[in-house]
């Protein structure tokens, strides 16, 4: 069986515990000849996790214990969190992502904390692993509110049209579409998007609110 059929294996299996999934890949991984194989087959974990065929199989692995594993989400988390937000943004490619968490997975000593990186990133929102369709804006806060500060009046229709009660979603959509695309500014329509999703989520957590 060739290292890619095995790394489909593992991930095809219907084992819940992926500590489990992630110590059965490492193994595969591992057994590359060259740390290019490596990034190789770690990219193919993170783009086809969710597309090989499943099957009855159990992974024979026997993972991290539950106490050890809250331990590492308590030492480790933070670091392994930011590092693989770090890595995807970074990264123009699934092999690019790949080989920055091995960064990391070679950097950690204990065989379990390197099992904990695989096992977070394989079941992070980053996977299965999707190209961006370009690089995303960032603007610091003062930046964000002088952008709405210079152009009240959408800022205003936009919280007025987050307030309709529209029978679909597509109406609300449409609407803030016509705000939104009606100016050239590229940073003022990612600040108006930005605000029109800030209005969404404060409207959901009032809601949470009012109902304790």
């Amino acid at each position: 069986m060739t290292k890619t059929a095995e790394l489909k294996a593992v991930l095809g299996s219907q084992t819940a515990d992926k500590s489990v999934h992630a110590e059965a890949l490492l193994k595969v991984i591992h057994s590359a000849d060259s740390s290019d194989e490596r990034a190789d087959l770690l990219a193919i974990a993170f783009i086809e996790r969710d597309s090989v065929t499943k099957t009855p199989k159990i992974l024979p692995n026997k993972g991290i214990p539950d106490d050890r594993w809250d331990m590492l989400v308590k030492t480790h988390a933070d670091l392994v969190n930011g590092h693989l937000k770090m890595a995807f943004f970074k990264s123009r490619t699934a092999r690019d992502f790949a080989s920055e968490v091995l960064r990391l997975v070679d950097f950690l000593p204990e065989s379990d904390e390197k099992t904990f990186v695989v096992a977070e990133a394989l079941f992070s929102p980053y996977v299965p692993y999707r190209e961006l369709p370009g690089t995303p804006v960032h603007m610091s806060n003062a930046e964000y509110q002088h952008k709405l500060e210079s152009d009240k009046d959408r800022v205003s229709l936009i919280d007025y049209i987050m307030g309709l009660p529209f029978d679909e979603r597509t109406e609300r959509a449409s609407m803030l579409i016509q705000v939104i695309d009606d100016t050239n500014d590229r940073d003022l329509r990612v600040a108006l998007l930005a605000h029109a999703d800030f209005v969404r989520e404060k409207k959901i957590i009032e809601a949470v609110l009012a109902k304790k």
